[in-house]
């Protein structure tokens, strides 16, 4: 049976912290926020060179292709995330006015605690799946409410299962590789 750790006692304090931060922010903001920035990097990986190309044409010119490219990325996911913000911005003033509110409010609490759960969840998974750094967590997370929790979530959105034999064979290509390697410094 899991019980409370200090481990659940840090992770759940700074979940309920961030959350209520999306109180203040409310949900309007935390959400738009978040469109912001995952639709700008989409848009921005997307459109980049384009992007970079018109501005190189049109504003300063660029010589080097990959600074073309970075600035497009750059100039368009700050304009995707602004536009988003503007947006919530707007958005959120309707409500103030009406008896929304409190409702944008209560459901910014729940949206920021739960982008922060799911953060969370990546980051430990992804830990979980490097042998040192799980060693080293497992005597923080052994008697942990909500490690378990962390990890289940982190798999279902990064499914970084490798099957074993994948692995197995990687480390055999590359010992392989790095033999021929000793080898050749012999020669």
């Amino acid at each position: 049976m899991n019980s409370f750790s200090y481990f659940d006692l840090i992770i759940g304090l700074l979940i309920v912290l961030v959350g209520l931060k999306g109180i203040v922010n409310g949900f309007i903001r935390e959400v738009f926020g978040l469109i912001g920035i995952v639709g700008g990097v989409f848009i921005a990986s997307v459109y980049a060179t384009e992007a970079g190309g018109w501005i190189s044409r049109h504003i300063y010119t660029f010589e080097n292709p990959s600074a073309i490219s970075l600035i497009g990325f750059l100039v368009l996911l700050a304009l995707v995330w602004i536009l988003s913000l503007v947006i919530a911005e707007i958005l959120q003033k309707v409500t103030r006015i009406s008896a929304l509110n409190s409702m944008n409010r209560i459901l910014g609490f729940c949206f920021g605690a739960f982008k922060t759960f799911m953060i969370f969840s990546i980051i430990f998974y992804a830990i979980s799946n490097v042998q040192v750094a799980k060693r080293f967590m497992q005597k923080y997370t052994d008697n942990s409410f909500l490690y378990p929790l962390l990890l289940d979530s982190g798999e279902v959105i990064i499914k970084l299962d490798l099957p074993q034999e994948e692995v197995q064979e990687a480390q055999e290509e590359l010992s392989k590789r790095n033999e021929q390697l000793q080898e050749n410094r012999e020669i």
